[in-house]
């Protein structure tokens, strides 16, 4: 009688828990939820047998199907591919001598260094003109230079924008990227998606450009729309009391419809990234790696 597989050591999966300060208590339960759900290893497998087919592209489940012995449906790879998962999760992996070895030198194929230095510049660039602001703004106290100051801060400003936007576009491009390759190197191995991939950093991992423009999108959204509103309000009150001699009264519907169409799209922001949060917290479960690590041998005591 064979003696049971001792109970295999996951890699820490502190990338899929979102923290709890970016959302209300409700979400992040939530998202701890999906991440921690005790669930039957049959359910587990199946659920992120399905996660990773849509997770993959067609020629990548092509490529892994003959090693599931997987007709061309999807339906088929599905079911091929819980059950390899499913006897990982039950019975845990063999040891693979080259596994963690070929999957850092994956890690170390898929870097993506232009792209991080493009957006490491772009990211320098939105924070060199907001110092620059700032110090405009510090030196409009004195005298005589007021007037200058909303000529040079209008441009600095709309670069800042532009810049953090080119730099989010780009850190996602290189996520993109990086997660295609490892992805690659995955199906590349016959059992390595019932396995997991043995990462040292997440798939998903989000850079410092996307995360900037994620946390600040929304605040300035809100921002914008209650400024708006307050503006667009302050006019019509203006027109109503003191008359449009002016033609100011026809502006007022437009920026109070701006300032709605910027609350609106704040909350369509935040309930998008709620979505993608959920996704990734799925996608790390299924991508987690079910193996067991070398032992590292302790030093002598002295």
């Amino acid at each position: 009688m064979s003696t049971p597989a001792p109970p295999p050591r996951h890699l820490p999966r502190s990338e899929a828990a979102a923290p709890s300060g970016l959302f209300g208590g409700r979400q992040a339960a939530r998202l701890r939820a999906v991440v921690n759900a005790d669930l039957l290893p049959e359910e587990r497998a199946s659920a992120d047998a399905l996660v990773m087919t849509a997770w993959l592209t067609a020629a990548q489940r092509a490529q892994y199907a003959p090693s599931l012995r997987a007709g061309h449906h999807t339906e088929e790879f599905v079911q091929h591919l819980a059950d390899e998962r499913r006897v990982v999760l039950e019975e845990g992996a063999d040891p693979v001598t080259d596994e963690l070895d070929s999957a850092a030198q994956a890690e170390q194929d898929a870097r993506q260094l232009p792209l991080r230095l493009v957006e490491g510049v772009l990211l320098l660039v939105v924070l060199g003109c907001f110092v620059t602001t700032v110090v405009l703004s510090i030196r409009a106290e004195g005298p005589g230079v007021s007037g200058r100051i909303p000529e040079q801060a209008l441009p600095l400003l709309v670069t800042l924008v532009v810049a953090a936007l080119l730099a989010a576009i780009v850190g996602k491009i290189a996520t993109w990227r990086r997660d295609r390759i490892l992805l690659d190197w995955a199906v590349s191995r016959p059992g390595q998606l019932g396995r997991g991939l043995p990462l040292r950093r997440p798939l998903q991992g989000e850079s410092a450009g996307p995360a900037l423009v994620q946390a600040l999108g929304p605040a300035l959204l809100v921002g914008a729309g209650v400024l708006a509103i307050v503006a667009g309000a302050a006019i019509l009150l203006i027109t109503l009391m003191l008359g449009d001699e002016q033609g100011l009264g026809d502006y007022a519907p437009w920026v109070l419809g701006g300032g709605v169409v910027s609350l609106v799209a704040a909350v369509f922001t935040i309930y998008l990234r709620h979505r993608r949060l959920l996704k990734v917290a799925r996608r790390a479960r299924a991508a987690e790696w079910v193996g067991t690590a070398p032992l590292v041998e302790e030093p002598p005591a002295l």
